[in-house]
């Protein structure tokens, strides 16, 4: 086990190993087994206290990797990730076991009083490690996905994020869209500028909507970041909607439906065919506006919590 303080990452010679791990269980899985946070904490580094976990053979090979990250401001909640090689049942309970049980006992190390274990697409054999470990289901999220073009009307007008200016309104209009969302919403300027050191950065996909505010002035009004995912040897390329919101002072104006539109619309103008997004399965309004907008449930992700 190894922990890290924020701001810091593996060296390379850890990294390597995990990042092929990672590399080949997306081939064989059509998706990143970990979320896109626990991606960018691993390269770059998290912005809180990290700790990783190895589980190897005797040959050296490894087996799997956890990483779990300290919530910001808050030192007792962790959240943990796992990749697994061999990802039958008997896999996910062996190392799986082994990888939640070294975690735990570092988290406890470090303060932590509560964990949470993110596991992307979870069978019954994560249900079984969950419950084994005193873990319970919590929030599960849905990936939901629609073919390209829409061919639906929208009426809005954008313009591309302007690294050189935004960053700092839309760290402020990010923390008040997601302000019941701890994860989100914490967001930093420099969450986004690890993104935008990512290669599949795009500003001219990250849409920006400036409105007259109520006191009268122009400002940002809501976003649509979206993101494209390469085609790999087994899935065509993907359109995401990264992440999307409105100022809570210009809710009510339908803004929401016409931004979704407007990012699926730029996905679209660049030759995707597939548009994607993440929701949380209790937005009952995000849900029901993905739906009519042609939008079906894809894969579900989950979150185990209990104590450490």
């Amino acid at each position: 086990m190894s922990t890290y303080p924020p701001g810091s990452r593996q060296d390379s010679t850890d990294v390597t190993p995990t990042k092929l791990l990672v590399a080949d269980r997306a081939a064989r899985i059509g998706f990143r087994p970990l979320s896109d946070q626990g991606w960018v904490d691993l390269v770059h580094g998290a912005a809180t206290t990290t700790v990783a976990v190895h589980v190897t053979a005797e040959d050296g090979a490894l087996l799997g990797y956890a990483q779990a990250v300290a919530a910001a401001g808050n030192g007792a909640q962790w959240t943990v990730e796992t990749v697994i090689a061999d990802d039958s049942p008997a896999g996910i309970d062996d190392v799986g076991g082994r990888l939640l049980a070294a975690t735990a006992a570092a988290v406890r190390a470090s303060g932590g009083e509560e964990l949470t274990w993110l596991v992307l697409g979870p069978t019954s054999a994560h249900d079984e490690l969950a419950s084994t470990r005193g873990l319970e289901p919590g929030r599960r999220l849905l990936q939901m996905r629609r073919p390209l073009p829409t061919g639906l009307d929208f009426d809005i007008t954008t313009r591309p994020f302007d690294p050189a200016r935004d960053i700092t309104e839309w760290v402020r209009v990010n923390a008040r869209a997601f302000a019941w969302n701890p994860e989100q919403g914490s967001w930093t300027e420099e969450n986004v500028r690890a993104r935008m050191d990512e290669p599949w950065f795009d500003p001219a996909g990250f849409l920006i909507h400036d409105r007259t505010s109520p006191d009268g002035t122009v400002r940002m009004a809501g976003f649509c970041w979206t993101k494209v995912h390469d085609a790999t040897g087994t899935t065509s390329a993907l359109g995401e909607i990264y992440v999307i919101a409105v100022d809570p002072d210009f809710h009510g104006l339908g803004l929401g439906r016409a931004l979704t539109l407007a990012g699926l619309d730029s996905l679209a103008g660049r030759g995707i065919g597939v548009g994607m997004l993440f929701v949380d399965a209790d937005n009952t309004a995000a849900v029901t506006l993905y739906d009519k907008l042609g939008f079906a449930v894809h894969r579900t992700d989950c979150l185990y919590t209990g104590p450490a």
